[in-house]
């Protein structure tokens, strides 16, 4: 029988891969993946359609705490969307709502804004810890929080 074994909470998280917390490379990393250059969209207009999509299905005290996580440039392309979204709270939406919300912002079919929105879900979460990506996913509808969360 296999036992658990206990972490210590200071232990840092193990990210998949260890990426550059630096705008552009994080604008390239998504602009050059074949999934949105096919669609001809930028690096800048995906993340920011996906982003901004998040931010509006988050808490006010989470799309913070991600936009703090992301650091520098990065997270302030998530600032950009909450300053535009007022003081509202998070609106309850799911994953066909939020997919086409993203098609409709890109002007792009929704089968292909879902794998834009796989990129740049991938390019966030390798570079927030593990406690962040949790949280962020704890607050998607379940279809969706499992495109956030990373691979077993």
């Amino acid at each position: 029988m296999a036992q658990e074994t206990e972490f210590p909470s200071t232990a840092a998280p193990v990210k998949e891969r260890d990426e550059s917390l630096d705008l552009q490379a994080f604008l390239d990393e998504i602009g050059n993946s074949r999934e949105v250059s096919v669609n001809r969209v930028s690096g800048r207009d995906a993340a920011h359609a996906v982003l901004c999509t998040l931010a509006r299905r988050l808490s006010d005290g989470e799309d913070v705490k991600l936009m703090r996580a992301l650091g520098g440039d990065i997270g302030d392309l998530i600032g950009e969307c909450t300053i535009l979204r007022g003081p509202s709270h998070a609106r309850r939406m799911h994953r066909d709502e939020f997919i086409s919300d993203v098609a409709d912002h890109l002007r792009i079919p929704v089968d292909q804004a879902f794998r834009v929105m796989t990129v740049v879900f991938t390019a966030i979460r390798d570079r927030i810890p593990e406690d962040e990506v949790a949280a962020v996913a704890s607050q998607l509808p379940a279809d969706l929080a499992d495109s956030f969360r990373r691979p077993v």
